[in-house]
């Protein structure tokens, strides 16, 4: 995995969640709409921010190791402390909350299978847009 796919990950999933809040807020109420939009922005909070902390910590290569840090610094206690305050003292929905956490799972999971699909059904073909 490439920071490229993190990155489309990442803005895909902003998009997505742009897309489908204001139906959840219509159609499952502002609980739901609420929970969605949460579970949906700490998960890709979450994610740009371990991404940081693999690239800049844990890589062999010349990083910034400042950087790397002060993304683990807000990572752990700060973005799981933000998740615990919206669950004890806010009422969404817990099934709003999974559903938007799971967002960018899905949204890996549909990129992976996509760039699988690509790789095997045009190995070894030329296409005519490319030089």
């Amino acid at each position: 995995m490439d920071r490229d796919f993190l990155k489309r990950s990442i803005r895909a999933s902003v998009i997505v969640t742009a897309i489908l809040a204001p139906f959840t807020f219509l159609y499952f109420g502002i609980p739901t709409g609420w929970g969605f939009v949460a579970g949906a922005v700490w998960n890709i909070i979450n994610v740009y921010l371990l991404s940081q902390v693999i690239i800049n910590l844990i890589t062999p290569h010349q990083s910034n190791k400042k950087l790397g840090a002060v993304a683990g610094i807000l990572k752990f206690p700060v973005l799981y402390g933000i998740g615990f305050v919206i669950l004890s003292y806010t009422n969404p929905s817990v099934y709003g909350i999974m559903a938007g956490f799971s967002l960018i799972l899905a949204i890996f999971l549909l990129k992976a299978i996509g760039i699988c699909y690509l790789n095997t059904s045009y190995q070894g073909k030329k296409s005519y847009g490319s030089s």
